[in-house]
């Protein structure tokens, strides 16, 4: 189980990440970035 500093700072990443994504104009980029949202959120959603 993720301690609750830790998923709150995941949290805050995902942010960063969805701003990213939205601003990013390269597919293949996006296509990464989704990929790190996808992978954040799994680790999120593990440690609960």
């Amino acid at each position: 189980m993720i301690a609750v500093e830790e998923h709150l700072l995941f949290i805050k990443e995902l942010g960063r990440l969805f701003d990213e994504y939205s601003q990013c104009n390269d597919e293949n980029l996006k296509n990464e970035i989704s990929k790190d949202i996808q992978l954040l959120g799994e680790a999120i959603k593990i440690g609960n």
